[in-house]
């Protein structure tokens, strides 16, 4: 048997909740459901929907309904006449106890959802109250009740008296903190703790204390209970329990890129070299483009928005069509969290000997540096709504330790959003600037290249941008590039991409505009999405079709 259920002229937004409140419309798929007793359950709708239009304010609803086969499907049609809805002529709300000089308190009563002369339903009137108990426990109001919460039905006059008095009692402060033992000192350990004994109770500085912990990486189990029963003397104790994490870390990965051929990448952590959390790392990556090593050395402040300082150095080769480079780094650096951006902020010596067009140069610069970056996203492996945001200042002095000077600013910048169940538009910009004293002894790790996989597909890697007196690509002052991309998954984990590049590395504004236009093949692999892009470029007819290879996450 086969019953289709309609409810028409339901309240806005409720047409699927009343439908699916229906037994008859819950049994409809049964197969010993009879003809019988579907014509009970069609009765029995009546009263169903009468009781819970009254949910919504709707006292005096009128329903007719029918019940009918045809086509060889039996057809059950309930159609609302909802009549005039509840008014509220009075909302009384009444505060008691320490809630009275809240601030957060008046600000929400101030804004309350139910309001006089407004219609009334049941479910607005529930939700308020919640939300008002879920402000007193977020707050540390942990013995507050409601000493009275009524609401007074009139039908005959179809109004509403609601009335709601919270009694907040005392608000409960913070008691000390016991502080389990652990790998790190506990002078180090409190610098995660945002709060101090005997500040007022705050769910919000709870939860802040539990992602300290969770970020902190000396720790691979964290808990943090509020001991709510066991409360006493206007305090509130919290029990932590940590679980340590190995001291030692290795990883390893092998990948490939258009860009950079075949690729190994190696790693060791020490998480804690000693009781003040001090962190020392090592990398090496290897490819066919280049290879780099670095040992970073790790002290969290853990105070302040300073999160850590740190000590770096990094050798690094490169030898691509374009450049030949060979440089040495050292410096230090801070990190941050700024207005909600990642604040990176560092000083460096770089020492690079460069091969690229005419200009063979050895450089060494002391570099000052400041970059903010941001991060959103419904998904981190595969994302459907979000973005990323960063900008990165930078500059040198011949007057301080530097072959030349300049001074560099980079905006980067990529958005995804949905158009469809399956689909998605994907946008990225760059846009730098860089004034300096001497190009030539510029290095070719700070100058601007275009082209490649995630600059203009369909041309080389670092193939565009200004060309020396030899007729090779020097690279440029100026960057500005950007992406229009559509994505289809129509089949599950298989989709499909078209995409149009522009832009071009500039020294001058007289320099060309490079445009590519292209089709993708994509796939949601276990090891995360894989990108094969075809492209061919538009405005250099003599350039052939280009083919790019991309594994990981979007942003």
């Amino acid at each position: 048997m086969t019953v289709v259920v309609d409810v028409v002229g339901a309240p806005e937004g409720k047409a699927t909740v009343l439908q699916s409140g229906l037994s008859i419309f819950r049994l409809k798929d049964s197969e010993r459901l009879t003809p019988r007793q579907l014509q009970l359950l069609h009765k029995q709708a009546i009263d169903e929907l009468s009781a819970m239009l009254k949910v919504y304010g709707f006292y005096h609803a009128k329903i007719s309904s029918k019940l009918s086969q045809r086509d060889n499907q039996w057809h059950a049609d309930y159609q609302l006449d909802l009549g005039q809805q509840v008014r509220m002529i009075n909302v009384d709300l009444a505060l008691q106890g320490d809630a009275k000089t809240d601030d957060k308190f008046t600000a929400f009563l101030l804004d309350f959802p139910l309001k006089k002369d407004a219609p009334f339903d049941h479910e607005s009137y529930e939700a308020a109250k919640k939300k008002l108990l879920r402000l007193g426990v977020e707050r540390g109001y942990f013995d507050a009740e409601l000493s009275r919460h009524t609401v007074e039905i009139n039908t005959l006059t179809n109004t509403a008296v609601v009335s709601l008095h919270y009694n907040s009692g005392s608000r409960y402060t913070f008691a000390k903190l016991a502080l389990p033992k652990t790998v790190i000192s506990r002078k180090v350990l409190k610098k995660l703790v945002p709060f101090k004994a005997g500040e007022p109770y705050l769910a919000s500085k709870v939860l802040a204390f539990k992602n300290n912990l969770r970020n902190a990486i000396y720790f691979s189990s964290v808990e943090v209970d509020v001991l709510t029963e066991q409360r006493q003397n206007g305090e509130v104790a919290l029990a932590v329990s940590l679980g340590e994490e190995r001291q030692y870390k290795y990883n390893a990965g092998l990948g490939f890129g258009t860009d950079s051929g075949a690729r190994l990448s190696l790693g060791w952590e020490n998480r804690y070299l000693n009781q003040q959390g001090h962190r020392l790392s090592a990398a090496s990556r290897l490819s066919q483009i280049g290879n780099s090593v670095s040992v970073d050395y790790q002290m969290p402040l853990l105070s302040g928005r300073v999160s850590d300082i740190g000590f770096n150095a990094e050798f690094k080769n490169e030898d691509t069509d374009s450049v030949q480079s060979r440089s040495f780094a050292f410096g230090s650096y801070y990190k941050a969290i700024r207005w909600g951006w990642s604040e990176t902020g560092g000083l460096r010596v770089l020492s690079e000997n460069f091969d690229v067009s005419d200009d063979d140069n050895t450089s060494t610069l002391l570099i000052p540096s400041i970059a903010w970056t941001r991060t959103w996203a419904d998904d981190s492996i595969y994302t459907r709504h979000g973005g990323k945001l960063s900008l990165s200042l930078s500059g040198a002095s011949e007057a301080l330790l530097s072959d030349t000077s300049f001074a560099q600013a980079v905006l980067r910048g990529k958005y995804i959003h949905p158009l469809s169940e399956n689909g998605r538009l994907i946008t990225r910009a760059s846009v730098g600037a860089t004034e300096v004293t001497d190009f030539e002894k510029l290095p070719s790790s700070l100058r601007f290249f275009a082209g490649g996989d995630s600059s203009i597909r369909g041309f080389d890697y670092q193939s565009l941008g200004p060309l020396g007196d030899d007729g090779e690509v020097e690279g440029g002052r100026y960057l500005a590039t950007g992406s229009v991309e559509y994505e289809n998954m129509f089949m599950d984990k298989w989709g499909a991409a078209v995409f149009s590049d522009f832009g071009n590395a500039y020294n001058t504004l007289s320099d060309p505009i490079e445009y590519s236009v292209g089709l993708g093949l994509r796939w949601r692999s276990p090891i995360g999405l894989i990108r094969f892009d075809i492209a061919k470029s538009l405005s250099d007819s003599d350039n052939g079709i280009g083919f790019h290879l991309v594994i990981g996450p979007d942003l």
